[in-house]
């Protein structure tokens, strides 16, 4: 079975992460506490938006699970 081009890339941007990561530790720190910083910011800003209104945020919470589940289901394939 042959990998997907999207693999491989993920692959390849991992391993030169490593490869970064152990050159230059307290760069790969700071990026990594950067990182961390702008996810819990998104997370914030999702959560306050959410909380001012539960309307929108409920139906675009449903349509992201929707749209996980159409992108990520495999049907079984027929058996005959």
């Amino acid at each position: 079975m042959r990998r997907r081009q999207d693999h491989l890339i993920r692959n390849l941007l991992i391993a030169s992460l490593i490869v970064i990561a152990a050159m230059h530790p307290n760069t790969a720190a700071h990026l990594a506490q950067l990182g961390g910083g702008l996810l819990l910011a998104i997370i914030s800003g999702l959560a306050e938006a959410a909380a001012a209104q539960p309307e929108a945020a409920a139906l675009a919470t449903g349509a992201v699970y929707i749209t996980h589940q159409i992108r990520t289901h495999r049907p079984a394939p027929a058996r005959h």
